[in-house]
């Protein structure tokens, strides 16, 4: 009738309310969130792919049909990062906020894998369309944020995108590396700048002072509902 010391129960559940409350109360609760930052981002996308994957994607076409995978892939992990990352500038990232996942990013992943091997040439606008319009613009229900991401995809999904010398801002700092090995890329993400500007974004540099007060105000209203709560009692003073 005892329970063994040494147990452990892993459990993963719907919110429901007919859940145990002592469960809750007495059990450690995990939650698998989304990295901060640009560069955290990337470099968990590159991480969780699989290199034989990596090396094998395009290879049936010939290394141009490689080139072009490697090139869109990276640009297509910039964009789930950029999209992520505006949340965090409140109004001036997005109208409403959304919760974009990674089996968003890993869709248009196997999308953008299929379309390259099993067309002639590149399909820019049916790939444009699927990412922009049915995997993330599902999500989006805001009409200026309809607007806004199918412009940000334009930047990756285009043919300027092959080219070494493109960028994806005016610093130059951010674009899609070389042809190269999978341990190549994540040598490059490795090296890109901890905080990242707006510029990044398509934001004005101020949009970092937004960023700083929005997330300052959580801190607080998390620090604030933590506090015991006290009410008054009947001559007028507080009790806990």
């Amino acid at each position: 009738d005892k329970v063994a010391e040494t147990f452990r129960l892993w459990l993963t559940a719907m919110p429901s309310p007919d859940f145990p409350v002592s469960v809750l109360q007495n059990g450690l609760k995990m939650t698998n969130e989304p990295p901060k930052g640009l560069k955290s981002n990337l470099l968990r996308a590159y991480l969780s792919l699989d290199v034989e994957w990596f090396n094998d994607s395009g290879l049936s076409r010939g290394e141009q049909c490689q080139h072009a995978f490697r090139k869109m892939l990276f640009g297509l992990c910039f964009f789930h990062a950029s999209i992520q990352e505006r949340c965090t500038y409140g109004p001036l990232g997005w109208n409403i906020p959304y919760q974009f996942s990674e089996p968003d990013r890993q869709i248009c992943v196997a999308q953008l894998r299929m379309f390259l091997e099993e067309n002639e040439s590149i399909p820019y606008p049916a790939l444009h369309y699927t990412a922009s319009e049915a995997n993330y613009g599902g999500r989006v229900t805001d009409v200026h944020d309809r607007r806004t991401i199918n412009y940000l995809i334009s930047d990756f999904y285009c043919p300027d995108i092959l080219k070494d010398d493109y960028r994806f801002s005016p610093s130059g700092v951010y674009y899609a590396p070389a042809f190269g090995s999978h341990n190549s890329y994540v040598e490059y993400i490795r090296a890109l700048p901890i905080n990242q500007m707006p510029e990044a974004f398509g934001l004005h540099a101020n949009a970092n002072l937004v960023a700083a007060i929005s997330e300052a105000l959580r801190i607080l209203r998390t620090g604030a509902s933590l506090m015991p709560r006290t009410s008054g009692g009947g001559d007028g003073a507080a009790f806990s």
